[in-house]
């Protein structure tokens, strides 16, 4: 209501929340079909002043993007406040060679910061990234992989990239995807470098894709150099769990086809059978199945659906892949 007021936009979904103001304080008026409300100028006075009289508020100079605790000094009701509990806040861990900065006492088992996680607010959070100079951020998918990242194997070049990191919770659950936002957003790109670490599927290269500055994935060394010998490990692949991730499937389709100017490809339940696969120019048949792919995101996408890949990250470090970096 507050962001309509501000900008004196012409119409509004007609809403259950717009339908409730309507039919209580008689504003604006509804398209034939329903769906928007138009408001004039006068409605918007006549809003400003039944909103005030009802609430305390001036919806026209309350900054409603604060948290509860702080709306709770303007307002009876701290649920006006754009920003809920869990938005302000991001789940972290830092490196040990990173958080040695952080201890005074060098009695500390350092090794134990492995084992640690900060639930800070969002802005101190981001005083922690300048203080401590942090210049790799690790976004990971799943909080168990996230609670165990520094027990996986990496390249030696990309080992040298975790040791000084800080480690960010993607957010699920308990831990909201909101504060993961909002930190990701308000963060400097130009001097944090976003790194996505997700499972090898599409729910997991569209969530790469999808976060805010990230331009590299870390993905087990085998699917960019012997993807054949990869898929051949025992118990490593679900293709089950693949043709369950319908909606993030076609998102990697339609983002394929567009970044190669052909028509989405069309995915069917069955392995592929032909030698040679091909989707526009890019084509893969088994010799390049047998030396690997280039480290590109779109063969690896299109790699991904031809051949059902689902490959979770509690994998990975069961089977000790060695993890690299892919940019994309």
């Amino acid at each position: 209501m507050a962001r309509a007021a501000k900008q004196r936009l012409p119409r509004v979904p007609f809403n259950a929340s717009w339908k409730t103001l309507y039919h209580l304080w008689q504003i604006g008026e509804p398209d034939g079909a329903e769906k928007h409300l138009y408001l004039t100028s006068s409605d918007y006075i006549l809003l400003r002043e039944m909103a005030q009289i009802d609430s305390g508020l001036d919806i026209l100079s309350l900054d409603f993007d604060m948290a509860r605790q702080q709306m709770s000094h303007h307002s009876a009701n701290e649920k006006y406040a754009n920003i809920s509990p869990e938005a302000d806040y991001v789940l972290i861990k830092l490196s040990s060679r990173i958080a040695q900065a952080l201890v005074a006492d060098p009695a500390v088992d350092l090794m134990m910061m492995h084992n640690c996680s900060l639930r800070l607010k969002v802005d101190s959070a981001l005083a922690l990234c300048q203080r401590l100079n942090i210049a790799n951020l690790i976004v990971v998918e799943n909080l168990d992989s996230f609670d165990n990242l520094f027990g996986y194997s990496f390249a030696p070049d990309l080992q040298t990239i975790i040791d000084n990191s800080m480690v960010l919770y993607r957010g699920s659950h308990h831990y909201s995807p909101a504060g993961r936002k909002r930190f990701l957003h308000l963060i400097n790109p130009t001097k944090i470098q976003v790194i996505a670490f997700t499972d090898l599927d599409p729910a997991g290269l569209m969530i790469a894709n999808t976060l805010d500055h990230c331009q590299r994935l870390i993905v087990p060394q085998l699917a960019l150099r012997a993807p054949a010998t990869l898929l051949a490990l025992p118990q490593i692949n679900s293709t089950a769990d693949f043709h369950k991730q319908h909606r993030q499937l076609a998102y990697l389709t339609k983002i394929l086809a567009a970044n190669n100017n052909v028509a989405p490809m069309t995915h069917t339940h069955q392995p592929p059978l032909s030698h040679q696969h091909s989707l526009g120019s890019l084509t893969y048949d088994d010799t390049a199945n047998a030396i690997g792919l280039s480290a590109d995101w779109d063969q690896l996408v299109a790699w991904v659906v031809r051949y059902h890949v689902s490959i979770k990250q509690q994998h990975m470090q069961a089977k000790k892949l060695v993890l690299s970096l892919l940019h994309f």
